[in-house]
């Protein structure tokens, strides 16, 4: 019998040369994904616990932050 793996990742890349560090995206975020550093910039604390709801992404008013979704299939040769 072949063997399946379903792989599911959510990433979130902030781009901080276009960040201002305001917080929106923290603050909007429903499952606590992120949060600022020292400087106030945003980080990816716990990721996963992202729901990929885009909030964060839609809410930021400089575009700094580009959420997407990575659903890998590992499927054996013999399949």
């Amino acid at each position: 019998m072949p063997l399946v793996t379903k792989e599911k990742k959510t990433n979130i890349d902030i781009y901080k040369a276009w960040c201002k560090a305001c917080g929106i995206c923290v603050a909007f975020c429903p499952a606590e994904v992120l949060a600022r550093d020292e400087a106030g910039y945003p980080y990816v604390k716990s990721p996963e616990k992202c729901i990929n709801c885009g909030w964060c992404e839609l809410r930021c008013p400089d575009f700094a932050i580009t959420v997407y979704k990575k659903d890998k299939d590992f499927k054996d040769i013999d399949e």
